[in-house]
């Protein structure tokens, strides 16, 4: 079977873009309003503002399965199951933030928001790429996204920017996601 060229260096080239989405999507914010893009939000089940970060974040997660695999449809999945990821992801901050708002809840949302859009990116991610479909690679990227999750704490407190998020976010759950496809599926660790 021939192996993709790139896919040694996938967890680079994942985390680098994921670093280049996360940049992107931090200088476009979330505060334009782009009512024009609303029906096309509306299919990702978000309001228009949010729909391009995580348009940065799937092209970012699409464009790095593609060079790893060279599976331009799987890549395409890939990069569509992103936008839901963020989509859910920023639903479970959101409604938990403004429903509860304290400490603690804030805290879980946090967390939560950040496993579960970095399970479901991993899961569209592993379409594309067959190496990353292995239960501990997913709890990798999960534990990942949880922690760094815990950004959007720190940003709805006050004590960094809230774009620091995309930032910090969107590489580190890229580049877990590449690690995992860098491995062969026969090799188990």
């Amino acid at each position: 079977m021939h192996e993709p060229p790139l896919r040694d260096r996938a967890a680079m080239i994942l985390g680098g873009l994921g670093l280049v989405a996360g940049i992107a999507s931090a200088l476009l914010g979330t505060e334009r309003p782009l009512d024009a893009l609303q029906p096309l939000a509306n299919l990702f089940l978000m309001h228009a503002s949010l729909l391009p970060i995580g348009l940065c974040f799937a092209v970012a997660i699409g464009m790095g399965c593609w060079l790893v695999s060279r599976g331009p449809w799987h890549s395409l999945g890939a990069a569509l199951v992103t936008l839901y990821a963020w989509s859910g992801a920023v639903h479970i901050a959101i409604r938990t933030q403004r429903n509860i708002g304290d400490e603690g809840h804030l805290v879980a949302a946090s967390l939560a928001a950040g496993a579960f859009g970095a399970a479901v990116t991993h899961f569209g991610a592993s379409v594309a790429l067959p190496e990353a479909r292995h239960w501990r690679a997913l709890l990798v990227t999960i534990a990942t996204g949880a922690l760094f999750g815990l950004v959007f704490y720190a940003g709805e407190r006050g004590l960094i920017d809230r774009r620091a998020l995309f930032v910090v976010w969107q590489p580190a759950v890229a580049f877990v996601i590449g690690l995992a496809a860098a491995r062969p599926i026969s090799d188990p660790r």
